[in-house]
C-alpha cells in the first residue's frame, strides 16, 4: 500500500515537472513509468486468474497428541512466473501454520505440506483459504479467496484398562449376594414368600395353582449395570488452564465405557446438564456413540456437582455408578455418602492431584482411583 502510494505520487510529480520544464526527455521518462506501473498491474491480473490451489488431507480422524498433516497443491497455469504468493488461512488453527512465500516457475506445480499438533479433543475446521499474490515490485496486490474447508475430528485417548465391579470375577454368573448382579430374565427356582419379600417378585401363575404366595429367586450375573457420573462443573476446571484434566475426563469415561462394552455389561452416561441418559451401550458396537458424547461435552456448566449427584435418585437401585471428577469437598462426601447408602455401588475416578483429597477419602468407605496413577489397572492387549 506504502509503495502504490509512493509511486502514485511520484508519478504525479513527474507529470506536473514535466509540463512545467516542457522537456520531451522528461515526458518521455513520465510515459515509461506509467507504462510500467500498468504492466506491472496486468501482471498482477492475469497472475490471479492463472493460480489455484487444491488443499486434502490423507486422515482426517486423529488421536489427541497425533501430528495432523496436509498437503496444499499451489498450480501456475499462466506463462508468467509467480514471484510472491503466500496461503492464508484464517481458520483457528492458524496459528499452528506458518504463513510462507513461495515461487512458482511457469506451468508449473508446487506440492507444500503442513503439520501441526492439536492436543484438546473436539471437531476442527481448516479453512477458509486466502492466496496472496505481489507483483515483483512489490507495487500491487491481489487476494484470491478459496471457501472450502478440512474438517479434523480429533479424538480422546482410550486406555485398556481393568474396572474392578463388585462381585464380577469372571465373565458369565456367579454366586453373589448383592442384587446389583441379578440377571432378571433367568430364574433360578422358586420358593414360598417370606415377609419382607418385594411383590414385584411373586409368580402369580404358581401362586394361583398352590393357593399360597410363591415367589421367583433370579440367577446371580456378574454383569452389573454402571452408570457414569461425568463431572462438567466449569468451577471445577478454573485451574486447567491447559485443559489437561478436561482431557483425563474424557479418557477416563471412554476408557471405562470401553472396557464394560467389551465385556457385554449395560453403561450409560448421565447428561450433566439433565441428568437424562445421554447414551447407553451394551455391546463394543455401541462404543462409537460413547465417542460422539465426549467430543459434545465439555466443562462449561454452571451447575454444581452437588445438585447433580443429587439427580441419583432417579437413577435405578442395585446398579454400579462411577463418577469422574477433579474436585472433591465435604459437601460433595457427604453427598457421595448418601448415594453409597441407597443400595448402589459407587466407584470414584479422581482426575487430580491425589495429595488434595487422601486426607479425606481415608475415613470413607468409598473406592477411589486416582487416574492416570498406578491405582488404574491396565488390561492385556487383547482388549485392544
Amino acid at each position: 500500500m506504502h509503495n502504490k502510494i509512493f509511486l502514485l505520487l511520484l508519478l504525479i510529480v513527474s507529470f506536473a515537472f514535466a509540463i512545467f520544464s516542457g522537456g520531451k526527455i522528461l515526458y518521455l521518462l513520465v510515459y515509461e513509468f506509467a507504462f510500467f506501473i500498468l504492466l506491472n498491474y496486468l501482471y498482477i491480473r492475469h497472475i490471479k486468474n492463472s493460480i489455484y490451489i487444491h488443499v486434502i488431507s490423507h486422515k482426517n480422524e486423529i488421536t489427541v497428541g497425533e501430528e495432523i498433516a496436509y498437503e496444499v497443491t499451489l498450480i501456475n497455469n499462466s506463462f508468467f512466473p509467480v514471484f510472491n504468493l503466500k496461503i492464508i488461512d484464517y481458520s483457528p488453527l492458524n496459528a499452528k501454520v506458518k504463513s510462507e512465500e513461495w515461487y512458482l516457475m511457469p506451468f508449473k506445480n508446487k506440492k507444500v505440506q503442513k503439520k501441526f499438533v492439536i492436543t484438546k479433543r473436539g471437531i476442527y475446521f481448516l479453512g477458509p483459504f486466502e492466496v496472496e499474490i505481489k507483483d515483483p515490485f512489490g507495487i500491487f496486490k491481489v487476494v484470491k479467496k478459496y471457501d472450502f474447508k478440512l474438517k479434523f475430528v480429533v479424538l480422546p485417548r482410550v486406555h485398556n484398562i481393568e474396572v474392578e465391579l463388585k462381585a464380577r470375577q469372571q465373565l458369565g454368573n456367579i454366586e453373589a449376594e448383592n442384587k446389583a448382579f441379578e440377571d432378571y430374565t433367568n430364574i433360578s427356582q422358586l420358593r414360598k414368600y417370606n415377609y419382607g419379600d418385594s411383590i414385584k417378585r411373586i409368580h402369580w401363575k404358581v401362586s394361583a395353582k398352590k393357593r399360597e404366595f410363591y415367589v421367583k429367586e433370579f440367577q446371580v450375573s456378574a454383569m452389573s449395570e454402571v452408570y457414569i457420573l461425568w463431572d462438567l462443573d466449569k468451577n471445577h476446571f478454573a485451574m486447567d488452564t491447559q485443559g489437561i484434566m478436561d482431557e483425563n475426563s474424557a479418557e477416563c469415561m471412554l476408557s471405562i465405557a470401553k472396557f464394560c462394552l467389551l465385556h457385554g455389561i449395560p453403561v450409560s452416561v448421565i447428561d450433566y446438564n439433565t441428568g437424562m441418559v445421554q447414551v447407553k451401550g451394551r455391546r463394543i458396537n455401541d462404543f462409537k456413540n460413547f465417542i460422539e458424547v465426549s467430543l459434545r461435552n465439555f466443562p462449561v456448566y454452571e451447575k454444581s456437582l452437588e445438585d447433580f449427584l443429587r439427580l441419583y435418585k432417579s437413577i435405578p437401585y442395585d446398579v454400579t455408578l462411577i463418577l469422574i471428577t477433579p474436585y472433591l469437598n465435604n459437601v460433595i462426601l457427604g453427598e457421595l455418602v448418601n448415594l453409597r447408602n441407597s443400595n448402589r455401588e459407587l466407584i470414584i475416578y479422581y482426575v487430580n492431584d491425589p495429595k488434595e483429597i487422601e486426607d479425606k477419602i481415608n475415613k470413607l468407605d468409598i473406592e477411589v482411583v486416582f487416574w492416570g496413577k498406578k491405582d488404574v489397572k491396565r488390561a492385556k492387549k487383547e482388549f485392544a
